[in-house]
């Protein structure tokens, strides 16, 4: 499920398909560009599945269910696997990833590490490419999360559901992970989730700003120490986003507050993870936040008034 990615959106798709058969790809109301260059990709012959949904509440793991149950009810996959718009598979070659899949047992799902990659934001990159490639693995990640990768068994569980940003398989809607089912772990050398979660600093305003307001419409607010609802607070405060900042933030991304640590005590490694892959439809920067933001602000507000007059 994406929402105004237009500046990354086409090498996540032609990076991402060097290792899958499809993309299915739900546009969230994007107003920048995202779903023309989705299109132009489809145009292609690209094998891509595309979704409109505009509905304004953060609602993505109902939203990435239906949309896997849909997959494996269209098509012959034997596995489905949700990635955010700043999330690249990891993994040597495409039989590699078939390989590791394929020894998830019968009747389990399986979890990709989920590893944090930095930029360098002190240098400005000539594009997304050369700054996705220049980027950084953190050494250990301090708060260890996975990715989803959905089996066919979803089929046979009705009532189970993507847990809380696709992390895991829940038993059913709003399941916590330490009631789930077991999953299988795939070794990160064989297959992994290269994350990156700040590219600049208007895309993290309009991806904080964006996501805090669909969260407050789905009843969902984040907790107030996680490192989104830092992020917004700086927003809102005002304060500097400059290349210390965003660094800041982006090695302590999904560390809670309390626990972050100095920029210059979190250790990076070089491990290089996207393949060559041509920018056609790119735009030269990511859309300014004022706009990203108000669309979002009047979506909501139509919303309500909506829900109002039929009241």
């Amino acid at each position: 499920m994406v929402r105004n990615e237009a500046d990354l959106v086409e090498p996540w798709v032609r990076h991402n398909l060097a290792f899958l058969d499809g993309m299915a790809i739900i546009d969230h109301g994007s107003i920048d560009g995202t779903l023309d260059i989705l299109k132009h990709l489809a145009a292609e012959r690209a094998p891509l599945i595309l979704v409109d949904g505009k509905a304004p509440g953060y609602l993505q793991e109902q939203m990435t269910t239906a949309l896997a149950r849909e997959v494996f009810a269209r098509t012959g996959a034997d596995f489905v696997i949700p990635l955010d718009a700043d999330e690249f598979l990891k993994t040597p070659s495409r039989e590699a990833l078939r390989r590791a899949l394929a020894a998830i047992p019968a009747r389990m799902h399986g979890l990709l590490h989920w590893l944090t990659y930095v930029p360098d934001y002190a240098r400005p990159a000539a594009d997304i490419v050369a700054l996705l490639r220049g980027a950084r693995r953190r050494a250990a990640e301090r708060q260890v999360f996975h990715k989803a990768v959905v089996t066919r068994h979803l089929t046979t569980t009705p009532d189970a559901r993507l847990g809380d940003g696709n992390h895991y398989v829940a038993a059913v809607l709003g399941g916590r992970l330490e009631d789930a089912p077991p999953h299988a772990r795939v070794r990160a050398e064989h297959a992994a989730i290269a994350h990156v979660p700040i590219r600049s600093a208007d895309q993290l305003v309009a991806k904080v700003a964006t996501k805090k307001l669909a969260r407050v419409a789905a009843g969902r607010d984040w907790q107030p120490d996680a490192a989104s609802q830092t992020a917004y607070d700086a927003v809102v405060a005002g304060r500097p986003l400059d290349a210390a900042t965003l660094t800041e933030h982006a090695v302590n991304w999904s560390v809670p507050r309390g626990w972050w640590q100095p920029a210059s005590e979190v250790a990076l490694v070089d491990d290089p993870f996207l393949r060559a892959a041509p920018l056609r439809y790119t735009p030269p920067a990511a859309a300014s936040p004022l706009p990203v933001v108000l669309a979002a602000v009047e979506r909501m507000v139509v919303r309500l008034a909506g829900a109002r007059s039929r009241a």
